[in-house]
């Protein structure tokens, strides 16, 4: 089930981040009933709550989690706690049992499940915050992190990295937007949403009429006043753990996106406060969106193949860059990241250029090659695993729990 939708807002050095509960409940109208309320309180600033109403569910949830991005609390039935307590750190992971009716035989802290909802999150906030288990993230400066997902050639795996990288940082309790710009938007298979009759029409218009609003505020006159709320726009994955756009229906509304639209586009999501990292994807056109996001972002993820063309094709671009602007070229090698993706165990060919060095790979995965279900270029526990290796050697997955 989806997690409520939250916000966040960040000062200084050390970052107080929302607290991820577990909640999990036989009884369906329940969960949705607490989670609807998170969604339209204050506790959606305090919460990130991820709901089952299946024991299986849940297990196969839990069992996905690094120690960095277990939950803060566990809040749930008889049924579901008896199946995960033994495996977990209590100390560190508090279990609340959701119960019906008071039992003083229990060894387990209690909270009733039937109460008034307000009443329900003061005592989850209560048991988290006497915890002890503070989650914070040390980071510099206070906008939102933008990574950039690139190559010079096509067919390099760009979306499944960036829908990849967006699902670990979403797994590791940071606040995740992913944009995609591409033209031709390829994610539709992977991001599946059950729709309304309808809906589907609605949320293809989303991205224009953000977009008619942003330029409208950069016009001037009484839209230039505006704040622009993107909650009415986004949309929340749960696999991915991150909000994104609805793919347009209009194509030529993405074709027709100048440099300024894409920086004004992402200063509104910085400007949100919701989003401590914005994972972008492109074309691979180098056309004024890919060349806005490069500019605009903070590290850039080069994807590379083990190949004479790709290699040489990357070379040539950057060779072409400096050419034409050397300063800024500069400043695209200092933030950037070369990976090697679709890696089999061994590198045939050497780098073309010096800066282009790595020690970072992510894994040939041969059954994606034949596959009916595209979900599962977001299962596979061996490139979950090399991606949080990527995350960590980047400096993306910076939390730490104090005692």
């Amino acid at each position: 089930m989806d997690g409520a939708f939250f916000s966040l807002c960040w000062k200084g050095e050390m970052h107080l981040i929302i607290r991820k509960i577990v909640l999990a409940s036989r009884t369906r109208e329940y969960v949705d009933a607490v989670l609807d309320y998170v969604q339209g309180s204050e506790y959606s600033r305090k919460f990130h709550v991820t709901a089952f109403s299946q024991p299986e569910a849940m297990m196969r949830y839990m069992n996905e989690q690094t120690r960095a991005s277990m939950p803060d609390l566990i809040v749930g039935e008889l049924e579901f706690i008896e199946l995960m307590r033994d495996g977990l750190d209590q100390a560190r992971v508090p279990i609340l049992l959701l119960a019906e009716q008071d039992s003083p035989d229990g060894d387990l802290p209690l909270v009733m499940k039937y109460q008034p909802l307000s009443a329900l999150l003061g005592a989850l906030e209560e048991a988290v915050s006497s915890s002890g288990n503070v989650r914070l993230v040390s980071r510099s400066g206070e906008e939102s992190l933008v990574i950039g997902v690139t190559s010079a050639s096509g067919g390099c795996g760009k979306t499944t990295v960036a829908l990849n990288l967006a699902k670990q940082l979403g797994r590791a309790g940071y606040s995740v937007f992913y944009l995609n710009l591409e033209t031709l938007d390829s994610t539709k298979p992977f991001l599946q949403t059950s729709l309304q009759a309808g809906s589907e029409e609605e949320l293809g218009e989303a991205f224009s009429r953000l977009m008619y609003l942003i330029r409208a505020r950069r016009s001037g006159g009484k839209a230039s006043e505006q704040r622009i709320d993107v909650r009415s726009y986004v949309m929340w994955n749960e696999q991915i753990k991150s909000h994104y756009f609805y793919p347009a229906r209009n194509r030529n509304e993405l074709r027709q996106l100048t440099k300024s639209d894409v920086h004004a586009l992402l200063e509104v999501l910085i400007a949100s406060e919701h989003y401590q990292y914005i994972i972008t994807d492109h074309d691979s056109v180098w056309d004024e969106r890919a060349e806005a996001l490069m500019d605009r972002s903070h590290l850039l993820i080069w994807l590379l193949s083990d190949d004479i063309h790709t290699l040489a094709k990357a070379s040539a671009w950057m060779k072409y860059q400096e050419q034409l602007d050397p300063i800024r070229t500069g400043q695209i090698q200092e933030k950037s990241t070369y990976v090697i993706n679709r890696y089999t165990g061994t590198v045939v060919n050497t780098m073309p250029d010096e800066y282009m060095h790595t020690g970072l790979y992510l894994p040939y995965i041969p059954s994606w090659k034949q596959m009916k279900e595209p979900e599962l270029l977001l299962g596979s526990p061996i490139y979950q695993k090399e991606m949080r290796r990527l995350c960590d050697a980047a400096g993306m997955l910076q939390k730490e729990y104090s005692p």
